[in-house]
């Protein structure tokens, strides 16, 4: 009883841990990057990859329901078998 209540007491405190290196300075301004180049440029790759991004996830996805559906193992149910059993 008495050995688990500095055990329980230990577990349950709250340590803060303060790391000042000293004075603290603001940012200011002069410390933000700087834009270079043209932004339409960069605009435009960014886009590019984007969009081969999106088409090739379009194009696994169209190509995986072909096969899923060739192979037999979905059906799809858009229209009603053509027997009962």
């Amino acid at each position: 009883m008495f050995i688990t209540r500095p055990v329980l007491s230990r577990l349950f405190q709250q340590t803060v841990r303060r790391y000042h290196a000293g004075e603290v300075k603001p940012p200011s301004m002069d410390e933000l990057p700087v834009p270079n180049g043209s932004w339409q440029a960069r605009y435009d790759a960014s886009q590019r990859h984007y969009n081969s991004v999106l088409a090739f996830g379009v194009a696994f996805a169209a190509f995986s329901v072909v096969v899923a559906k060739s192979s037999g193992l979905v059906y799809f149910n858009y229209s009603p078998p053509k027997s009962l059993d």
